[in-house]
This record gives structure tokens, C-alpha cells and sequence, in this order.
């Protein structure tokens, strides 16, 4: 089935988008590392928009992927300030529960129904985290009383609400992958530089200073190609997104292991064994 292979492109380069983006936001501001990140993306795709035929949307069209674009503004804004206060072997595994919450919506929005060895995925997965919760104690204090373990689970979570989302824009309301990348990318940067104008700007000089770096540019085009991926993938008539997004979030392997080699970051046999576990449990969700 091409749509898995897909995912699983998606998932090697949403690794290297999340290694690259723990670098670029080491003691730097989020919002304008945020906004970069969107608007290298925005402009890879101008030659496309311009040079390539695409279709004319009608306001309410431009109206959905704007909503796309605000839920996917809303998961960066929490992930992105988590990610750039705590070890990315901590924030990549916490990332990787969005298909316990990808199911949770399926069931209740989508009449999706988890198989019984999907509800022994999710069950292993819960125990992983409360596993992880134990190893993360030292680096991050009370672990589930920390503001940006709480904050990268929401994040996750409307990551979440985003990928349901995506299946409702590209099997039910038939957008093309390419245009709904498009135009998503093009309002990211509308709505994040806004933001960007109201919360950082006025206050550039107090808090975290913003200092590029060329890296930025890389975690832009690491996503955009690991969401051209995942578009496509989507977008294949017999596409499911929770079997997707537990491929695709499997990127926790890179990640981890990325947190380790590059960022000296704790190992842990807990830890190790939380990682273990997590992906033991989407394993069993995707067979499922």
C-alpha cells in the first residue's frame, strides 16, 4: 500500500525536523524561530503556486484551511515553547501520543471502532508514560505538575485535532494534498506573523533574544517535505489516519536518539524503557 510507504517518509523526515528544531531554539525566542520555520516553507512553494495550475477556492474553502492553519499555529506555539525548555528525549516521546488521541477522536467523531489488540496498544502506551513520568522526574521536577510537560500534551493534542482534521479536508471535502499545502502554509505565515507583531516584537528586548541561525531554514524544509508525505498519503482513497499518524509519530525513534548523540541529553534505563514501550504500543495500534 503506497499510502504506508508514504508515512513512513514522513516519519524519517519529521525525525530530522524535530532534531533540527531542538538546535534552532536553543536560547532563542520561539515566535520568530516559529515564524521562519513557516515562511522557508511559504516561499519553497511560491514557484508551485505560481507556475503550476492551481484551482480557484471559494471563500468558505479558504475559510477551512484557515482553521487548518490556526490549529496547527496553536500545537507550535505549545510544543515549540516545551521543546525549547526540556530534553528532546522527554518532549519526542510525549509527541508521539498523538494517535492515542487521533483514536479517542476517531471513535467519537469519525464512528472509527479500535480493534481489541488497538485498546492493548493504547493500554501499553498509557503505562509507558506513566513510566516516562518516573525518569523524566529528575530532569524536569513533579513531571506531570511541570507547565511544558502539560503544555506539549495539549500541543500534541490539537496536533491531533489537526490530523482528524486533515482527513476530513482530503477524503470528505476532496482538496487536492498540493493545494491545501499551499494555501495552510500561506495563512501559517499571515497568522504567525501577527502573533509574532503583538507578543514578541513589542518585547524583543526583554526575555530570550532572537539570533538567527541557517538551521532554521533546515526545520522549514524538513517539514514541508515530511507534509508533502503525509498529505499524499492522506489523500490515498484507503488511508487511515490513526494507522497513519502512529507510522508517522514513530519518527520518536530519530528523535530520541537525536536528543542523546547531539544534545548530551540524559539516556536512562527508564527512559529507554518508557521509549520502548511507547513504541510497543503504537506498533500494536497500527496492526490493529
Amino acid at each position: 500500500m503506497l499510502w504506508i510507504t508514504l508515512a513512513i517518509g514522513s516519519a524519517i523526515f519529521l525525525g530530522f525536523y524535530d532534531i533540527s528544531k531542538k538546535n534552532a531554539l536553543q536560547k532563542n525566542a520561539v515566535w520568530p524561530v516559529l515564524f521562519i520555520c513557516s515562511l522557508t516553507g511559504a516561499v519553497l512553494l511560491v514557484p508551485v503556486f505560481v507556475f503550476k495550475d492551481i484551482p480557484v477556492l471559494s471563500w468558505r474553502e479558504h475559510g477551512l484551511l484557515c482553521l487548518k492553519a490556526a490549529l496547527v499555529t496553536g500545537s507550535w506555539a505549545f510544543t515549540y515553547n516545551a521543546v525549547s525548555r526540556m530534553p528532546l528525549s522527554i518532549t519526542s516521546p510525549i509527541r508521539a501520543s498523538a494517535p492515542l488521541f487521533t483514536i479517542a477522536m476517531a471513535i467519537s467523531f469519525m464512528a472509527e471502532r479500535p480493534s481489541s489488540m488497538q485498546w492493548m496498544g493504547i493500554a501499553i502506551s498509557l503505562l509507558s508514560y506513566v513510566v516516562m513520568s518516573v525518569a523524566g522526574r529528575r530532569e524536569t521536577g513533579s513531571y506531570w505538575r511541570n507547565p511544558w510537560v502539560l503544555a506539549m500534551f495539549f500541543g500534541t493534542f490539537l496536533g491531533s485535532c489537526s490530523g482528524v482534521y486533515d482527513k476530513f479536508l482530503l477524503q470528505r471535502m476532496h482538496f487536492d494534498p498540493l493545494v491545501l499545502q499551499i494555501w495552510f502554509s500561506f495563512y501559517m505565515v499571515i497568522i504567525q506573523g501577527v502573533i509574532m507583531m503583538i507578543l514578541w516584537y513589542p518585547r524583543r528586548h526583554e526575555g530570550s533574544q532572537f539570533h538567527f541561525k541557517w538551521i532554521i531554514l533546515a526545520v522549514g524544509i524538513f517539514l514541508l517535505i515530511a507534509d508533502r508525505f503525509y498529505f499524499l498519503a492522506l489523500h490515498e482513497e484507503d488511508a487511515l489516519v490513526s494507522v497513519v499518524t502512529v507510522i508517522r509519530r514513530s519518527n520518536v525513534v530519530i528523535s530520541f536518539a537525536g536528543g542523546l548523540l547531539f544534545f548530551g541529553e540524559k539516556k536512562g534505563k527508564l527512559k529507554v524503557a518508557a521509549v520502548a514501550g511507547i513504541l510497543c504500543g503504537l506498533i500494536f495500534i497500527g496492526l490493529g
